[in-house]
């Protein structure tokens, strides 16, 4: 999907899963610390303004972003999916509130 390239919302929302829970070691070992992972949760779920660098895997792109950002990008997408949850409801209701069952009942 063209929403999930490597520009726009959805974009960043990739490299903040990265920056959450894809975190490396000096020597780029993968490593999991955990009040990393609850600090940075707190702080989109305030909206922090607090800047954060989010890179790309390969390291050739930086982003600079606040988690109010990140949280505006995470809001959208959500809203997206429930409008496309909504569209595909309606399109498998067939008007009289019952669920189509496709052409044979």
């Amino acid at each position: 999907s063209s929403r999930w390239s490597e520009t726009g919302d959805c974009y960043v929302l990739k490299l903040f899963r990265d920056y959450v829970f894809h975190q490396a070691d000096a020597n780029g070992n993968p490593v999991m610390d955990l009040g990393h992972v609850v600090s940075a949760l707190n702080k989109l779920d305030t909206a922090d303004d607090e800047k954060i660098v989010l890179t790309s895997r390969d390291g050739k792109s930086l982003l600079v972003v606040s988690f109010a950002d990140v949280a505006r990008c995470l809001e959208g997408a959500y809203e997206e999916l429930l409008a496309g949850s909504s569209e595909m409801s309606m399109s498998m209701n067939d008007g009289s509130g019952n669920a189509s069952h496709g052409p044979y009942g």
